[in-house]
């Protein structure tokens, strides 16, 4: 939890977290990039109406010119693939530090909420069918190769 008395971006001024303990120095931790990543936007966490203090992101460009978000936070690093328009990283541009990373911060939202979603739905499809014993399974050889074949039965 924050108690900064304005918004603070880690690294420019000292960070309250507790009422307690004296502010301190919430110093700026970034994911690291790989071989080949080009740094367009750096972007370290910071408040300002939410506490955010603990998420950093990078925006990077690689390969043919892919642009992909990088997210260091308290659960460890993120890669996620954005969407492949040519003029992103001008959209980006034209946006100041703030607002760029709030609309990063929603961005790693959507995805952590849209890939929870669909484990959930995954796992509640598969309950369902182990409980009603719709999940079959077939043992094969395939050029020397043994593998299990598993797969889920249409109700009737």
């Amino acid at each position: 939890m924050c108690f900064c008395d304005k918004p603070t971006v880690n690294g420019t001024a000292p960070v309250k977290t507790c009422f307690e303990y004296p502010a301190s120095n919430y110093q700026p931790n970034p994911p690291d990039l790989i071989e080949g990543d080009v740094l367009l936007f750096d972007e370290p966490g910071r408040c300002g109406g939410l506490d955010s203090h603990s998420h950093h992101f990078r925006v990077v460009k690689h390969g043919c010119g892919t642009v992909s978000l990088l997210v260091r936070h308290g659960g460890g690093d993120e890669r996620i693939r954005l969407f492949p328009h040519r003029d992103l990283p001008k959209f980006l541009e034209a946006m100041d530090s703030n607002t760029r990373y709030w609309m990063l911060a929603t961005i790693h939202s959507a995805h952590r909420d849209s890939a929870s979603d669909a484990t959930m739905n995954e796992r509640t499809k598969w309950q369902t069918a182990a409980a009603e014993k719709r999940i079959k399974t077939r043992k094969h050889t395939s050029r020397g190769y043994r593998s299990v074949k598993v797969w889920i039965e249409e109700a009737a």
